[in-house]
């Protein structure tokens, strides 16, 4: 068989994960080692991924780790759908049955009019979620009787994370907890990432929280604190693609941007009627 691979230039989503600025650990050569790891399937196998040659060439050919979390076939005849892993970036990409082609888009079924990859693509983040609050805490604002829940990343100086955190007490009347993890928008060792880290030192973390969103400058802290490792999990779950404030519901969906307390309520409703 020809081992010969067609390289077509990628775009869009899976460019954006060699981002310098915001892909911290993940591989800077993704886009090359997947079409070379690509060839080296040809030589494989006929009609079957061989996953393992795959992830071997993938790690092989760019700087950082490189594993294959899943690999799963797709509504077309000889379509997979591959999720690449580096570092906690995830990326849902698909690769041809022979491991010629590669490309990265959405997947639709206009029939029952669902985006098959957004589905895949909630599920990783719900994952990620999940297993980083098994171990890590966040600071939380959450009504007695909670119908639904929503992590928010937040940036201290966004004007829209600061006008839904003026909403959080309408939502807590309406039943929805607000968790909330951080995202500095400038990015690392900046001036938001230590508002950020002032916040989590202080005493007080919610009235901190209150009072720098309201433009109080608090007196400068530091403790031991996870504000980089929330940084990296928005990373992770693609807010760098969206912006802050940016809503993750209890399924993984994002909802980008500020909503007051009704219209959240609705759009949270609507999601759980999808699912």
């Amino acid at each position: 068989m020809n081992s010969a691979v067609s390289v077509v230039r990628l775009t869009g989503t899976l460019q954006s994960l060699i981002h310098q600025q915001h892909t911290g650990n993940f591989m800077k050569h993704i886009i090359t080692a997947s079409f070379l790891a690509a060839t080296s399937m040809v030589q494989a196998q006929n009609s079957e991924i061989n996953q393992t040659q795959l992830e071997q060439a993938v790690q092989g050919l760019s700087n950082q780790k490189v594993t294959i979390k899943s690999i799963n076939k797709t509504p077309f005849e000889g379509i997979n759908e591959v999720v690449l892993m580096g570092g906690s970036n995830q990326q849902v990409v698909y690769l041809s049955h022979d491991g010629q082609y590669m490309f990265e888009g959405k997947i639709f079924n206009l029939k029952e009019k669902k985006n098959l990859t957004e589905i895949t693509e909630n599920s990783l983040r719900q994952e990620l979620l999940a297993t980083f609050k098994k171990h890590n805490k966040s600071i939380d604002f959450l009504p007695e009787n909670m119908t639904d829940h929503i992590t928010v990343f937040t940036d201290i100086d966004c004007g829209y994370c600061r006008k839904l955190h003026q909403e959080v007490e309408h939502y807590n009347e309406v039943g929805i907890g607000v968790s909330y993890l951080f995202f500095p928008r400038a990015g690392l060792n900046t001036s938001s990432h230590q508002k950020a880290v002032n916040v989590w030192c202080a005493d007080d973390q919610k009235q901190a929280m209150t009072d720098a969103k309201n433009g109080i400058e608090l007196e400068p802290l530091m403790c031991r604190n996870p504000i980089e490792s929330q940084y990296n999990l928005g990373i992770g779950a693609g807010i760098h693609k969206v912006g802050t404030p940016a809503v993750i519901t209890s399924d993984g969906t994002v909802i980008p941007g500020y909503l007051s307390a009704p219209k959240m309520k609705t759009r949270i409703e609507q999601i759980k009627a999808k699912n």
